[in-house]
């Protein structure tokens, strides 16, 4: 294929060239696609770019036959055929290249065998300029029993051993361990050893660790940070502590190295040393600018959500709590940073990846971010990063709350501010407005499998099957999706937890002032929309469902002595307003089979006033009627009457009975599907009482 055409064909005249070269332009409409039906690689630079995305690497011309779209995304022309007997997308794409850092025969094909690490140590250069790391973050001591690599002496080397003053730069390994025993590790018998010179050097160390020391020596940082060879293996009160620092040995690191391949610890860092398979790219300096055919970033990293890292419960955190992230895939490599994704680019000028007109990211929730949004209770990263996170599998069913543990501390409002985060955690929920916490939902059909020792008001009290779970909604799942949208839920709970001596604790205290408060600041913030309560009415209607009576009735339950300790660990006393209410037995042809919803009615054959989503052969075994309580309340706008007043609404938790005792004591099991009007719970003859939830 020759490099001398010097002109485009008609059809590759119409692309809109404006969408690579213009910095700054309105992407508002989406471009139409644009079609080939033959391409003239001969005649045409540009054409020879799509015939190298159809058959990289290949001969230099090979007859093609079909339709080719080119699809206008992020910073690319991503490509499609179909050859009239299927359609598939094509892994190569075109982009520009802006300012070519080196010089390129345009020949040939080129092919990148593997990673440049030059080109790392530009991106961590320029990286330096965002101000990723702020600057408290360089001055905060490491514990003296953390432990780091000395990659140049290949040992172990402790902090209490480095200079207290100074700070210490280390990278930090996020990977897959594999199955099985891993053939190294730090234990109380060799810990001691491990500190000698030469170390590591004897023991058969797995390849991605082997090749992680590697580029640490290469990019000029002197320690590593990996759990298995820095964490004291059989040391319940060292791992309890490493664990509990997690969100510091990450966000403190130089750089997190990911190895988002393979299914064990011998995957190694690949393209680091070796590319699973080579690159092959073609450049062309055409009328419109010099462009370049080669594998599209975005295809790339899409192996990063199909990978067994991305799997794994414990990896997320790793990535959101890193500053700065290298993802090693297989066949590329990423640099993301809290301002910039940077992708491989073989000297051509294009690896910056984002920018505000046309942003596309990594298939991960985004980075932790010191930042609310007024229009929730809890910051999106926060729920993005649990819906990911319940979609992981763990080794160990008991280490769920330990894998999510830094970042339910990074999100605390001790971290970000007073009213900026999630309040405290309670067993992985937010404290701030517990009723609407407990409200989680993963918009599967209910129950799930129980995770034992766990308690069924939390996330953490169920496995979910991630096989079962639906596709997410744009970018990132939300497990508080949906909620803000019509209306805001104001959490009207009063509930305690009970610690191992027996003393009650406040989750949250509320009363009827403080919820009609927060009503009318709620109408007077829809300024457009109308309310009108007969106040004084509400008011005492708040008073009689939502102001608890006196604790005594918890401190009974307390005092029996049937009641274990590590029992009453998991339970929640809440003040509630309570009600049953009939839900719709599984009909001949079945519930919604996309959403499983259940209708719920004040009585048989009554009119819906709500609907839950529910298992078919779960439901089929409960009773007629079904136990709930109010846990928010919320101005809700009438969708097909904009000038209608706001109403006011309930959202209800489905309970299930276990046992009646001083106090019923019930299982969460779902959050209804849709809000409840005040009216059609007044009717369900609904009473206020305390009750335990385990």
């Amino acid at each position: 294929m020759s490099s001398q055409a010097t002109s485009l064909c008609s059809k590759c005249n119409t692309i809109h060239f404006d969408f690579f070269t213009n910095d700054v332009q309105n992407l508002q409409d989406p471009l139409p696609d644009v079609s080939w039906t033959r391409l003239s690689p001969d005649n045409c630079q540009f054409c020879q770019l799509l015939h190298h995305c159809i058959y990289p690497g290949g001969p230099p011309y090979h007859p093609w036959r079909g339709t080719l779209r080119g699809a206008y995304a992020g910073h690319e022309l991503q490509l499609h055929t179909d050859d009239g007997k299927s359609t598939r997308s094509l892994d190569h794409s075109i982009r520009h290249c802006r300012s070519p850092v080196l010089q390129f025969t345009e020949e040939d094909p080129q092919t990148s065998a593997s990673f440049d690490v030059d080109e790392l140590k530009h991106w961590l250069k320029e990286c330096k300029q965002h101000k990723c790391f702020p600057s408290d973050s360089l001055h905060q001591p490491l514990p003296d029993d953390f432990r780091l690599i000395d990659v140049e002496a290949c040992c172990i080397v402790s902090r209490s051993s480095l200079p207290p003053e100074a700070h210490i730069e280390y990278c930090a390994l996020s990977y897959v361990w594999g199955e099985g025993q891993q053939p190294t590790q730090l234990d109380s018998f060799n810990k001691a050893r491990a500190e000698e010179p030469g170390f590591l050097n004897e023991h058969n160390l797995p390849k991605t660790i082997l090749d992680a020391m590697a580029l640490c020596r290469e990019i000029n940082c002197p320690y590593l940070w990996v759990d298995i060879l820095c964490i004291v293996q059989d040391s319940k009160e060292h791992k309890h502590g490493q664990i509990s620092s997690m969100a510091d040995v990450y966000s403190q690191s130089h750089l997190a190295i990911i190895a988002a391949t393979g299914i064990d610890s011998n995957a190694g860092l690949t393209p680091y040393r070796q590319r699973t398979s080579n690159i092959s790219y073609l450049v062309r300096k055409t009328p419109k600018g010099r462009f370049v055919a080669s594998l599209s970033p975005q295809i790339a990293a899409q192996e990063i959500a199909k990978s067994t890292w991305a799997s794994r419960g414990w990896t997320l955190q790793e990535y959101a709590l890193s500053r700065r992230v290298l993802f090693f895939t297989g066949s590329y490599s990423f640099l993301r940073c809290k301002e910039s994704l940077r992708s491989e680019d073989f000297g051509l000028g294009f690896s910056y990846c984002i920018e505000e007109e046309r942003k596309w990211d990594l298939p991960l929730p985004p980075f932790y971010k010191r930042k609310a949004n007024p229009n929730r209770h809890y910051p999106s990263t926060f729920s993005q990063m649990l819906a990911h996170f319940v979609r992981r599998r763990l080794s160990y069913q008991e280490d769920i709350l330990d894998a999510f543990k830094g970042i339910l501390t990074r999100m605390e409002d001790k971290e970000l501010g007073e009213g900026q985060g999630i309040g405290s955690n309670i067993c992985g929920l937010p404290s701030k407005e517990f009723g609407a916490a407990l409200q989680w939902t993963t918009h599967l059909p209910w129950p799930s499998k129980p995770r034992i020792r766990f308690p069924s008001w939390s996330w953490a009290g169920w496995i979910h099957d991630a096989n079962l779970l639906p596709p997410r909604k744009g970018s990132f799942h939300d497990i508080y999706e949906g909620f803000d949208n019509q209306g805001t839920d104001i959490s009207v709970l009063t509930c305690y937890t009970v610690d191992s001596g027996k003393v009650i604790h406040p989750v949250e205290e509320r009363t009827s002032e403080q919820i009609l408060s927060k009503l009318i600041q709620e109408a007077g913030r829809r300024q457009l929309a109308r309310w009108e309560p007969r106040t004084v009415d509400l008011r005492t209607e708040l008073q009689r469902c939502f102001t608890p009576h006196s604790k005594e009735e918890i401190s009974i339950y307390l005092e029996d002595p049937d009641h274990a300790d590590h029992y009453l660990s998991q339970h929640l006393f809440i003040w509630a307003s309570c009600a049953t209410l009939y839900v719709d037995r599984p009909s001949a042809a079945g519930p919604h089979p996309a959403t499983f919803d259940f209708p719920l009615r004040l009585a048989k054959n009554g009119h819906q006033i709500g609907a839950i989503r529910l298992k078919p052969e779960w439901r089929e075994t409960q009773p007629d009627e079904m136990h709930f309580f109010v846990s928010t309340t919320g101005l809700y706008a009438p969708l097909s009457l904009s000038s209608a007043p706001l109403q006011l609404k309930f959202k209800l938790i489905l309970t299930q009975l276990c046992k009646e005792d001083q106090l019923p004591v019930y299982r969460r099991i779902q959050v209804s599907h849709t809000p409840i009007c005040h009216t059609d719970w007044k009717n369900a003859s609904a009473k206020s009482k305390w009750i335990a939830l385990i």
